[in-house]
């Protein structure tokens, strides 16, 4: 089985190094970034709206190599890659939950940046709130 990915847009973000970007998404406050979404998949963001969440799974682009386990920042501590938000992982893939701004053309203006500039995008998928859906 062959397994091909090709990026849909790239990141523009205000973090050009591994260390300046937080952590996780939901720790970057009001910092916004841009998506530009190739030409041929603009169509498919045409329903995006401001406010809205969504979730983009993305290509760590300057991880080099990995190991099965690394120290977390979060606790100072070895742990397992799968355990840690370490973008040094087998398949390099990043997912982060981020608020929609605003979209002008195949620009998605998002809050939740901790991806770095140039990152390639993989998908993007809409976040709703188990807590928000009815039963």
């Amino acid at each position: 089985m062959e397994i091909l990915m090709k990026p849909i847009g790239y990141i523009k973000s205000p973090y050009k190094e591994k260390g300046e970007a937080p952590r996780q998404s939901t720790l970057s406050g009001e910092t916004t970034a841009v998506i530009e979404i190739l030409e041929e998949y603009q169509e498919g963001i045409a329903d995006i709206q401001a406010g809205e969440y969504g979730v983009i799974l993305f290509y760590f682009h300057k991880s080099e190599g990995y190991k099965l386990t690394t120290l977390s920042r979060r606790n100072n501590q070895v742990m397992g890659v799968f355990s840690t938000r370490s973008p040094n992982r087998p398949n390099g893939i990043g997912l982060s939950t981020v608020r929609f701004v605003k979209r002008e053309g195949n620009r998605l203006f998002f809050e939740g940046v901790d991806m770095l500039d140039n990152t390639p995008v993989l998908d993007i998928k809409p976040y709703i709130d188990p807590a928000a859906v009815a039963d």
